[in-house]
């Protein structure tokens, strides 16, 4: 384009230009277009499964937690750079800490991380989760919150206790100061709470209690009023909290609902309607939100369901915390990313960025079930699918993206990758890669270079007694 504006300036001869537009029929096409975009793999879990979504550290480091498969640990806190060129646990969860994370991390405004465990201390039965705090050096983990263990089951197998069980959304810092998550299960209906705490650890209240079970344990989908399974995070729009339950509602299919920050004023926003009894199982508005809300900046909220729609694979949608009306602004279709299931995000372009765990395309159009990237205007237009996984760099994408730069984004994959378990994943634009961490915990070294692992990285490649070195790939 240089060369044409410099033959445009000097009035080229009619000879000049001819030759001209015969080099540029010559050149390939390839040398004029856009780099493709890329993803590729920060760092490979082995050993580990990761889950949540990743926080920037003050230190530029990525942080993240991730389920261990073994006994031995209960979960994992780790840290990454960027490039993948250094991974470590931060913090390793002990008997006494919790284990199995769910969830992704907050940075409080202290500047702890804070985070949950699904179930309690592994030597006493029927626990119910954590809530936890700890440095971005790993130092100083603190278990602020023991969920209550349970004796006794809803109709739906879920446990009954008093404040809760398994917590496995995000929690939010409120404006003022205290901390709010929900938990999946527990409460008196077993249907599930909305919590309160403060950073200490001291104030724990339970805001809310989901209703009770109406539907028969045969049902194919379970019944209440309010919802049942909240897993998404919560979100503060002025005085309210705002969410997503992941089923239940009068159709069991699940509901958006707000509730003040003093606990008052429970009420469900909207309700997902029944499926249809057929494969694509559509309806009108999508089923099974899994994730919680995005503040646009616009007066308007975002979110995803993971099923339903025109097309049965999910829908993208808005709603007007004033009317309350709620809007389809975009059914999926399986080549172009089914089953949205990570939390939107708005992006430096004003766009919505997000992930589906399933469909795609490979590079012979063929439809695939690994996920993919996508964007889309906030008025529902000009849908963009980014990329499709492959299963090499992770498949089934999952929590929020993460954006590092205007064409930049990191995020988790919950499985797939060169080890199989997962991988931290890095999106470009522009084409740009990263030569991460995919080892496995193998010995051979390979022309990159590497080196003998620290003992903190045992736990995720895998290995809790074996020492084990590390190429890069």
């Amino acid at each position: 384009m240089l060369l044409m504006s410099r033959v445009q300036s000097f009035r080229c001869s009619r000879l000049s230009r001819a030759v001209l537009s015969a080099w540029l029929l010559a050149v390939p096409a390839a040398a004029f277009a856009q780099a493709a975009p890329e993803v590729s793999t920060v760092f490979a879990f082995n050993g580990s499964t990761p889950n949540g979504g990743i926080v920037l550290g003050p230190d530029g480091g990525l942080y993240g937690t991730s389920g261990t498969n073994t006994f031995v640990s209960g979960g994992l806190i780790y840290r990454s750079t960027v490039t993948g060129s250094s991974v470590t646990t931060i913090h390793q969860m002990g008997v006494d800490d919790g284990y199995i994370p769910r969830a992704g991390l907050l940075e409080g405004s202290d500047g702890l991380l804070y985070g949950t465990t699904r179930l309690g201390v592994r030597t006493v039965s029927n626990t119910s989760g954590t809530i936890y705090r700890v440095g971005y050096d790993g130092g100083g983990y603190t278990t602020l919150h023991s969920f209550g263990v349970y004796s006794e089951l809803n109709v739906n197998g879920n446990p009954i206790n008093a404040d809760g069980a398994y917590p496995e959304s995000p929690l939010i810092e409120g404006s003022d100061g205290y901390l709010y998550g929900t938990t999946r299960a527990g409460g008196a209906n077993g249907t599930g709470v909305i919590f309160t705490i403060a950073p200490d650890g001291n104030d724990f209240a339970v805001l809310h209690e989901f209703g009770e079970v109406t539907s028969e344990p045969t049902d194919s989908v379970s019944r209440n009023v309010g919802g049942t399974n909240p897993i998404g995070r919560l979100l503060q729009v002025g005085n309210f909290l705002y969410g997503t339950a992941a089923a239940g509602g009068t159709a069991g299919r699940g509901t958006i609902f707000r509730i003040h920050l003093d606990g008052t004023g429970f009420e469900v926003v909207h309700e997902f309607t029944e499926l249809a009894t057929e494969s694509p199982f559509e309806n009108a508005d999508g089923a099974t939100p899994l994730v919680g809300l995005t503040d646009g900046g616009d007066g308007l909220l975002y979110g995803v369901a993971s099923a339903g729609g025109q097309n049965g694979v999910g829908t993208l949608f808005s709603i007007d915390p004033s009317s309350l009306l709620y809007t389809v602004l975009h059914d999926f279709e399986t080549p172009n990313g089914a089953n949205p299931s990570g939390e939107l995000i708005v992006a430096s372009d004003s766009r919505l960025y997000g992930t589906t765990a399933a469909g795609g395309t490979n590079s012979s159009g063929t439809t695939t079930s690994f996920g993919t990237i996508y964007s889309i205007a906030r008025d529902g237009t000009g849908f963009e699918k980014l990329y499709s996984f492959d299963g090499s760099e992770g498949t089934a994408p999952g929590g929020p993206l993460l954006q590092l730069d205007a064409a930049t984004f990191v995020g988790i994959a919950l499985s797939g990758g060169r080890c199989g378990q997962g991988t931290l994943f890095h999106y470009s634009s522009t084409g740009e890669t990263v030569s991460g961490n995919t080892t496995c915990g193998q010995k051979k070294k390979n022309n990159n270079g590497g080196g003998a692992l620290a003992p903190e990285m045992l736990l995720l490649l895998g290995g809790l007694a074996l020492g084990r070195r590390r190429r890069r790939h």
